[in-house]
């Protein structure tokens, strides 16, 4: 893991945001987060560097026209909140933290007090969960062994994608039917019960058919890729989802984002589409059949990781007796 930030940290250039990302990944930061700030942080250097500026000599404009260009890009308005905190974070540790402080060109404060709401961003595009039959239509699609388990453990434990494919060898308990997550998305650690039927697959996997994988003796990874020790990017089982759902007739846009010329005229030609079925659709059925099933929103909120069950109930249009009775209520599609 600390050779996966130490590589991120090095994709940043800039010397202050490289210190940053190493002072903060493993203290304040979770790996999987650490790689989110490297990228946010990526992109504002870069914009700096292309308008022959630096993180110190950057201004307050400086910032406000990056978040413009984003704006521009079609970035939603959460994606430009995430990164005005991360440069926000930047600035803070620059200021405390490092001699050159005293020389910085703006106040991390007044970075952090952006309005983002001001700025006309695109609406959250609202996908629906899939049924039970639609779920079968989707696993019965995927290309490979490897593809399909993957999308059951995704409905199954409601696992984020960056998660998934973090997901370890040693973190399946196959006597207690569990998973244990240990670096989830912006969270601590948590546990999440696992079928009888989940286990079996997961065993027939690991026996069978990971060992046709390249470099499967060297990864600790349950999913490997063909050709490393796991897929690196959200992008690589984004598209694999994507793939499958086309198959089985069941991909659709359901909005889509203009890109603006830096003049403001909107160019038609310049549009980011949003599917319908992404692994993020995956963890919205899952929710929904936990509710489904008669689950209640305390344990459906403990098994899909939510800060706020406010946020579970938006999905749904430790113990072990709760992942006894999760398991007794919850059957999972096959």
């Amino acid at each position: 893991m600390t050779q996966d930030i130490d590589i991120s940290c090095r994709r940043v250039p800039d010397k202050y945001a490289k210190e940053y990302l190493q002072h903060a990944a493993g203290l304040k930061l979770a790996s999987s987060t650490t790689k989110t700030y490297e990228s946010h942080l990526r992109g504002y250097v870069t914009f700096l560097h292309d308008d022959n500026t630096s993180v110190l000599e950057a201004t307050f404009t400086d910032v406000l026209e990056f978040v413009e260009k984003c704006v521009r890009l079609g970035n939603r308005r959460s994606t430009i909140e995430g990164k005005v905190t991360t440069i926000s974070e930047l600035y803070k540790y620059i200021r405390l933290r490092t001699e050159e402080g005293d020389d910085l060109q703006l106040e991390p404060l007044r970075v952090e007090n952006i309005d983002i709401s001001r700025y006309q961003t695109p609406e959250p595009i609202k996908r629906e969960a899939l049924s039970r039959e639609e779920l079968r239509r989707l696993f019965d699609a995927f290309d490979s062994y490897r593809n399909r388990l993957m999308a059951v453990v995704a409905v199954e434990t409601g696992l984020r994608n960056s998660d998934l494919r973090e997901l370890k060898i040693t973190d399946i308990d196959f006597d207690c039917l569990r998973i244990h997550v240990s670096d989830p998305k912006g969270s601590k650690p948590y546990d999440v019960p696992i079928s009888d039927e989940l286990v079996y697959e997961l065993e027939f996997w690991l026996r069978h058919h990971r060992t046709g994988y390249a470099r499967s003796d060297e990864s600790p990874y349950v999913f490997p890729s063909q050709c490393g020790l796991k897929l690196e990017t959200n992008g690589s089982f984004n598209q694999i989802v994507r793939d499958a759902a086309e198959q089985a007739g069941l991909q659709e846009v359901v909005g889509e984002s203009q890109i603006q010329r830096n003049d403001g005229s909107m160019l038609e030609k310049d549009t980011r589409q949003w599917h319908r079925v992404t692994p993020h659709t995956l963890r919205h059925s899952f929710i929904t059949l936990l509710a489904d099933s008669g689950v209640e929103v305390s344990y459906r909120q403990l098994v899909a990781n939510h800060a706020s069950a406010e946020t579970t109930r938006k999905y749904t249009h430790l113990t072990e007796d709760r992942f006894s009775t999760i398991r007794d209520r919850f059957v999972p599609p096959r």
